[in-house]
């Protein structure tokens, strides 16, 4: 994979960074996360099947919106003609929305335990730099179908909710899914995590839409339609040229800042 040991996708004012396997297990070397509006709202998002990482096959974030990492359970070595696969698909977006897939290539059925290891430090970007203590209080709130990881200091409030389509057994530290997969079936669990801001005047929650990974990534094409409505077309008859003014156009979408002062308005968010 070229020496790349993380991947990053972006929309707007939120980007994840992740290992190759989609994992997020952040430290003084490694600034992984969640990040939206400077702040880190996941620290830690680690998947693990029957209490194993799995390994890695390969990734395609061909789009700076969405990314695929397709694994196999953890074994000690990718050389193995794996009887599961795993496909983790991520789309970014006020928060990110993903789908865990595992594909059961056996002819009898499986039983595995699927946990996903969920935590937050709220560190603004200086605190992760910089590896400073918040002053404030965590905490961790279990409601009937959710986790939510919280940092609080007077009025100053910053919360991440996670939800599942997916039974799910839910503790203060992530999800837990005992999964049965009939032979040559599939399990899907979709997950969603929203970041909520309240505080100082703000009472803003971040949203990707609902359970659906496709209906973010159709938001976040038609977003780039819109765009390329109202910026100059190109016309001409060398293809690299045509290639080239796409993806620069494509990147200037995906710097794009969303300030809360300008609700459904967009600014660049570098020069």
């Amino acid at each position: 994979m070229g020496g790349k040991t993380t991947i990053s996708v972006l929309e707007g004012n939120n980007f994840v960074v992740s290992d190759l396997r989609g994992d997020i297990d952040a430290s003084l070397s490694e600034p992984l996360g969640l990040f939206a509006w400077d702040t880190r709202f996941l620290s830690r998002w680690l998947l693990t099947v029957d209490g194993q990482r799995p390994n890695v096959l390969s990734t395609d974030d061909l789009d700076y919106f969405y990314v695929q990492f397709f694994l196999v359970p953890g074994t000690g070595t990718v050389y193995v003609d794996s009887d599961l696969s795993i496909i983790r698909k991520r789309a970014v977006g006020n928060g990110f929305h993903e789908e865990v897939t595992i594909l059961n290539h056996k002819d009898k059925p499986v039983d595995l335990k699927v946990r996903m290891e969920a935590a937050a430090d709220f560190a603004d970007l200086f605190e992760v730099k910089d590896a400073l203590k918040k002053k404030g209080e965590f905490y961790q709130r279990i409601e009937s179908d959710r986790l939510v990881l919280g940092y609080r200091r007077e009025q100053f409030i910053r919360e991440t909710s996670i939800t599942s389509d997916a039974s799910a057994d839910i503790d203060e530290h992530g999800l837990s899914f005992a999964v049965h997969i009939e032979p040559h079936g599939e399990w899907t669990a979709s997950l969603e995590v929203v970041t909520v801001l309240v505080g100082f005047g703000e009472n803003h929650k971040e949203a990707t839409g609902g359970h659906g990974g496709s209906q973010a990534r159709s938001e976040m094409r038609r977003s780039l339609e819109k765009l390329g409505e109202a910026l100059p077309r190109l016309s001409c008859d060398w293809p690299s040229l045509q290639v080239t003014y796409r993806r620069n156009l494509v990147d200037l979408a995906a710097l794009r800042f969303f300030p809360l002062t300008l609700p459904g308005q967009a600014l660049p968010a570098a020069g």
